[in-house]
């Protein structure tokens, strides 16, 4: 290699390595949109996004949904420091402080604009709402709120970008409405699995992480009680008709034939078709100890080898296939 060559070889490197060196860290990227952002430059704030999130979001989807109302009356008020950056391979995870004004001083006021709006049968008016907040805080040293939130980052083509993880939206949603059902029909550690899923799928979520917290609890409460259920009989169920509800219900006994006392016994009954298959369900309580007691119901414990009548719910919203049969499980409880 002649003297020329080896110079144009070893400018290339340094232009490489500097080019490495001088490309924004994923800190420095997140600051930049952050800037904006809080400034309310939509357009520019929308460069700092990832490829994946302006595939699911146009620059004015992003603006019509993240900059109006108290973002741009907001702007320029709003301060923030990144905490902390975990880089692991192509993405990272940012947590930041973000200092805002406490608005509850301004909140009565806009209220009752947007109420006075809706009441006289139109929209809220947003440029009337963003200059009351404006007024409201020309001049003033507002009090301040800060809140800890967490950014995604990716690495792709194009460098380091926010990750807002819009195309996972929907899936998170579906996720958390088949979480709420499971955990509806005491399936705990599956509706643990659907949380687990959403974590998986955006760090930024705060509600999966305190809900797999929390059904771990259930999961261990509700074995313990799920335990106890052969010691409670259900019998005698027959269905009759509420003379002044205009509806039908599965009355039937309950027996404690356990060595506790109970202060609430959740049954369900199950409508079944002429297979004996389930096309209907109705929750009620059996036993329940409670100060807002009605009707003469028993509000007392249902005590070790006690058996009391109880109802249940109302069965006038079974389909038309409901053959007329049921079945009463229990479902829940509390010992006293």
């Amino acid at each position: 290699m002649n003297r020329a060559g080896y110079f144009a070889a070893v400018i290339s490197l340094i232009l490489f390595f500097a080019g490495c060196t001088l490309a924004p860290n994923p800190k420095e990227v997140l600051s930049d949109y952050l800037d904006n952002y809080f400034q309310g430059n939509s357009e520019k704030a929308y460069e700092f996004l990832s490829a994946e999130d302006k595939t699911i979001k146009s620059q004015q989807d992003f603006s019509t949904a993240f900059f109006g109302g108290f973002t741009k009356a907001l702007a320029g008020k709003t301060t923030f420091s990144i905490k902390e950056v975990k880089v692991s391979g192509d993405k990272a995870l940012a947590t930041v402080d973000v200092t805002k004004p406490d608005l509850n001083q301004v909140m009565g006021e806009f209220l009752g604009t947007a109420m006075k709006s809706i009441l006289s049968g139109g929209k809220p008016d947003e440029k009337e709402m963003e200059k009351i907040v404006a007024e409201k805080m020309k001049g003033k040293n507002l009090p301040t709120t800060t809140k800890t939130e967490q950014f995604d980052l990716v690495k792709g083509k194009d460098g380091w970008r926010v990750y807002m993880g819009w195309a996972n939206e929907k899936k998170i949603n579906e996720l958390k409405a088949a979480a709420e059902k499971l955990e509806r029909q005491k399936n705990f550690a599956e509706a643990k699995a659907k949380y687990s899923e959403i974590m998986a799928l955006s760090s930024r979520d705060d509600e999966a992480p305190r809900k797999v917290k929390e059904l771990d609890e259930k999961v261990v409460e509700y074995k313990e009680k799920r335990a106890y259920f052969p010691n409670i009989e259900i019998r005698n169920i027959e269905i009759r008709e509420l003379k002044y509800l205009h509806g039908s219900a599965a009355f039937g006994e309950i027996k404690n034939k356990g060595d506790r006392s109970l202060k609430r016994v959740e049954v369900t009954t199950y409508c079944l078709d002429k297979d004996d298959k389930v096309v209907f369900e109705k929750d009620s309580s059996a036993v329940l100890v409670s100060e807002y007691s009605f009707g003469g119901r028993d509000n007392t414990p249902l005590k070790p080898n006690y058996s009391r009548q109880f109802i249940g719910g109302l069965l006038d919203s079974a389909p038309s296939d409901w053959s007329g049969k049921v079945r009463v499980e229990v479902t829940d409880l509390e010992f006293e």
